[in-house]
């Protein structure tokens, strides 16, 4: 009886599988992707977007008592108030409106404007305003909102109309009669959805409104024959407004405190191009506006005057007002010079700190930079805190603290360039005065503890993590008793390694919390108590986080308990604890799964939680549950179409490596797999990967590398192998890890098929596809993306993205040569696949991109070249204007990369027939005639 019943469920399986159908590149376009995810403070709504990969989306509200979804076509960036009971969003165009004006050449024929959805839940009713630029709602207000539109506004219901034009012939400092219209800014209409009141304002260009909702600042600004500005203040509770200020001139940065009831903004009466604004505020309780900082003053700092083009808050107690300042704008001299009579060149210098690539990608940050200053209100004292030579400052938690940190890097910047190093000096700010305390020189990370009684600091040098008594003085080791490494333990580059990280700190400083590989320690900033350990991962391979749910939290509570999340390094299960940080109780585990979990969001006031788990088979879909309770409810259903197709499985490998050391890897299979079949095998590959056991691939086209869902569902396997490399070897060590796991595969499964396995990599994983092919000629075919193929030439390149030189890539980081081309240079062209060229037996395909800015262009080109004179099968994909990977918005050149890369794998690997691209390549003159499938 048990053989006939192995029978009958062997014979429904396969009749199961037989249904299902394999993915096809086209499935791209409607796989639908899950993102926006929010929770509305209450944590009675929940909203996200789900869009197909290519086409409209909607955006889905989710009413979390009742259960009940609500859908809103093409809607998206949803804002829920803080009542929970309203949401506002943008409504996308629809895409084929946006693609019909794209294509037309008739001009009237215009790109299509995003309107505003407002949905007020329970009502169950959409309101649509046309074309809306912007929108903002209080952040605990009800109902309110307001938005600015070009758009003649229509209403229902309205409180009256405030006219802009007429308030400003009340006012004697501007002429009363106009010859023309004014113009300029948009139509604001603040509008409370609930009861559809609402009322407008005219030639507005920015607004604010308080967190309570009950104050709106508005900036207006217009324009007859000179530009005037001028501010509001709508009281949306006496629903009243006032004109408090007008003036010919320029108004910019609206600014304004929590409370609404102070503001500032930044106003100039220059006609000129190059502006010297001042600043105008309201403080103080006093209506109207005064002068708050003069430039016809001395200023702080040199020829410094404020700038538009920094930040500019108010500290959370309302004490201090931080903005940016920059020296005064200077008018260019004038040019009357033809363009060819102009010389048109850059020096590089020897001298330089920063060479000139890294100059030009930064010339518009350095243009507009900014140079932080305090003002502090009680006694109008006003400090430069950042200047030219301390360009960085990290200002304590919301700016209410009194001492601030200031770095400089400029010592260690030009040396970055080859020591793979980003360090810096630290200061010590006193914000009351500007005073600084240079305490301690060439570190790359500092973090101000919250009371700001410590600097606490990770050392390089002695592997050790510092903490700096900023008021008493003394720098203490906090970790030199520990027998355990607080270094990324896992570290294979030839540099020293960086920490794993700091949690955060406890109440009054008392203690601050650190991370090793596995575990949490409470540590005391003054080095009186001995560390404890909170958790105990070591012993079993379990890696524990702190997940901090509230951004706004300003220390880690002592007594609460603080959500963890799980990791397991052995199987990669995954899930969450509970753990008191005072160490009153143990760790308290609450959830472990065969899963990856993902995003995990509180409710601001309630103590719901939204979070998502994923699986190679299960998409990560939203939960909600209670606060550390996760037996969930899941609210929503992705792709239910995925039970239509062939799916992939995947499993844990692990092998001994040709050092005799211990290797894992991803082994992924079709899930209709017969082990009595024949399968080809792709590889991928980039350093390690195994953790990702549980990660979802969602179909989608490829941006440079295969999918690992989509190749199994076409009857491929994908090996996926741990690499760990050896200073000074980078192909060995990748000959090494992957031909090991590919021989043990092999050995140990007959279903693999030894003459159809290919590779494919992209970046570090293209240069290791070109490297191995040098080596053997066990692949059919390999795919190689923007590989490194000559290291001597590439080592002297830039990375043209960044601007830096590439030298530090090769001598510390990731190529780990570990030393200078002239030092090492036998080791730069062992390592070099171009040198190698004539060994290569296996068709390759790269792809290598015009404005790639990471790897040189030339870097494909140089291997192409060489293989193309040898006569080996070598076809390159360049795909136009598009850079290291292709963009994410570009769909048809991410569908044209994966129609080619399966074409050429089941040409060598299926025994297909080769496309006529693979058979006779393209002409230029044919590009826009043909993709030569």
């Amino acid at each position: 009886m048990k053989h006939v019943f192995s029978l009958v469920l062997t014979f429904v399986l396969i009749s199961a599988f037989a249904q299902k159908k394999a993915l096809e590149i086209d499935d791209f376009n409607h796989w639908m992707h899950i993102s926006g995810q929010k929770i509305s403070p209450h944590g009675e709504v929940l909203s996200y977007e789900l869009n197909p990969g290519r086409g409209d989306g909607n955006l889905i509200i989710h009413r979390i008592n009742e259960n009940q979804n609500d859908t809103i076509q093409r809607g998206s960036g949803a804002v829920p108030s803080f009542n929970d009971k309203m949401l506002a969003f943008r409504i996308k165009p629809q895409l084929d409106k946006t693609r019909e004006a794209k294509v037309s050449k008739d001009k009237k024929i215009k790109d299509p404007k995003d309107s505003l959805g407002i949905w007020v839940c329970g009502v169950d009713t959409l309101m649509k305003y046309p074309e809306v630029a912007s929108f903002s709602m209080p952040d605990k207000g009800d109902f309110q909102i307001a938005f600015t539109t070009d758009e003649k506004f229509k209403t229902v219901k309205d409180t009256g109309k405030v006219e802009t034009d007429s308030l400003l012939v009340k006012n004697d400092t501007i002429p009363s009669k106009k010859k023309k219209p004014l113009k300029g800014g948009k139509t604001l209409v603040v509008l409370n959805a609930l009861d559809g009141d609402s009322v407008h304002f005219k030639h507005v260009s920015e607004f604010k409104w308080s967190e309570a909702g009950d104050r709106l600042w508005i900036l207006h600004q217009f324009k007859d024959t000179i530009d005037k500005t001028m501010l509001t203040l709508w009281d949306n509770a006496k629903k009243e407004s006032k004109a408090l200020f007008m003036k010919p001139g320029v108004a910019k940065k609206l600014t304004i405190n929590k409370k609404g009831d102070k503001m500032i903004f930044f106003f100039s009466e220059d006609t000129v191009k190059e502006k010297i604004y001042n600043i105008y505020g309201v403080l103080d309780n006093k209506v109207q506006p005064q002068l708050i900082v003069d430039t016809t003053q001395t200023f702080a700092y040199d020829h410094f005057v404020p700038s538009t083009q920094g930040s500019c808050f108010f500290s959370e107690d309302d004490q201090k007002l931080y903005f940016g300042t920059a020296p005064a704008p200077v008018k260019d001299p004038e040019d009357s010079l033809l363009a060819d009579e102009k010389a048109v060149l850059d020096i590089w210098s020897w001298t330089d700190t920063l060479i000139q690539p890294m100059q030009k990608v930064n010339v518009s940050k350095e243009i507009n930079r900014t140079y932080t200053a305090v003002l502090h209100l009680k006694n109008n004292r006003l400090v430069q805190l950042e200047t030219p030579d301390m360009k960085d400052l990290s200002l304590p938690f919301k700016g209410s603290g009194d001492r601030a940190l200031g770095y400089d890097a400029t010592p260690y910047e030009r040396a970055s360039g080859w020591s793979g190093k980003w360090i810096k000096d630290v200061y010590s700010l006193d914000v009351k005065t500007g005073e600084r305390e240079l305490i301690v020189r060439g570190v790359s990370s500092v973090r101000l503890s919250r009371n700001e009684l410590f600097a606490l600091y990770y050392d390089w040098r002695d592997s050790a993590y510092h903490a700096i008594n900023l008021k008493k003085g003394g720098d203490v080791n906090l970790t030199k008793t520990l027998d355990v490494a607080f270094y990324n333990e896992l570290n294979d580059v030839p540099n020293d390694p960086g920490a794993y990280g700091v949690a955060g700190w406890s109440e009054k400083d008392a203690y601050c919390f650190i991370y090793d590989r596995y575990d949490i320690w409470k540590i005391d900033p003054r080095g009186q108590e001995m560390p404890v350990r909170l958790t105990k991962g070591r012993e079993k391979k379990f890696i524990y986080r702190i997940r901090i749910l509230d951004s706004e939290q300003r220390f880690l509570s002592m007594e609460e308990p603080q959500l963890v999340t799980v990791f397991s390094e052995s199987d990669k299960k995954s899930g969450f604890a509970k753990l008191r940080l005072d160490g009153a109780s143990a760790l308290e585990a609450v959830i472990m799964k065969d899963a990856q979990f993902g995003t995990v969001m509180k409710a601001k006031e309630a103590n719901k939680m939204m979070y998502s788990y994923q699986s190679c088979e299960a998409y990560p879909d939203i939960c909600i549950s209670d606060l550390f309770d996760f037996d969930c409810r899941k609210v929503s259903n992705a792709n239910p179409q995925q039970s239509d197709y062939i799916w992939a499985k995947v499993e844990l490998v692990q092998w001994t490596d040709l050092n005799g050391e211990k290797r894992e890897g991803l082994l992924y299979k079709p899930e209709d797999f017969d082990p009595a079949k024949k399968y080809p095998m792709l590889l991928y590959f980039y350093e390690r990967n195994s953790d990702n056991l549980h990660r979802h691939s969602t179909p989608s086209p490829s941006r440079s590398i295969i999918n690992k869902t989509f190749y199994p569902s076409n009857g491929y396997l994908v090996f996926v192998p741990d690499i760990v490399y050896k200073n000074g070897y980078p192909g060995e060590s990748a000959y090494n890890c992957i031909m090991s796991g590919v021989n043990y595969l092999m050995d140990k499964h007959a279903y693999i098929d030894a003459q159809r396995i290919g590779i494919q990599g992209q970046s570090w994983g293209g240069y290791q596809s070109a490297y191995l092919i040098t080596r053997t000629n066990l692949f059919a075919a390999a795919m190689a993306g923007a590989p490194v193929s000559n290291m001597t030439s590439a080592y002297g390149g830039i990375r043209w993205d960044s601007g830096m030189s590439r030298m530090f890539q090769y001598e510390h980081t990731q190529s780990r040569i570990g030393g200078t081309l002239w030092e090492k240079p036998l080791l730069y062209i062992e390592n070099s696949p171009l040198f190698y060229a004539d060994k290569v037996q296996t068709p390759l395909l790269i792809m290598h991109n015009d404005k790639d800015g990471a790897v040189p262009w030339y870097q494909g080109i140089e291997y192409f070249m060489a293989l193309r004179r040898l006569d080996k099968p070598v076809w390159m994909l360049s795909y136009n204007n598009e850079p290291h990977n292709l963009k994410s918005t570009s769909w048809g050149n991410r569908m044209d990369l994966s129609t080619r890369m399966k074409q050429f794998f089941d040409h060598y690997l299926k025994d297909e027939e080769a496309p006529e691209w693979m058979m006779n390549g393209r002409r230029a003159v044919d590009k826009n005639r043909t993709l030569a499938y």
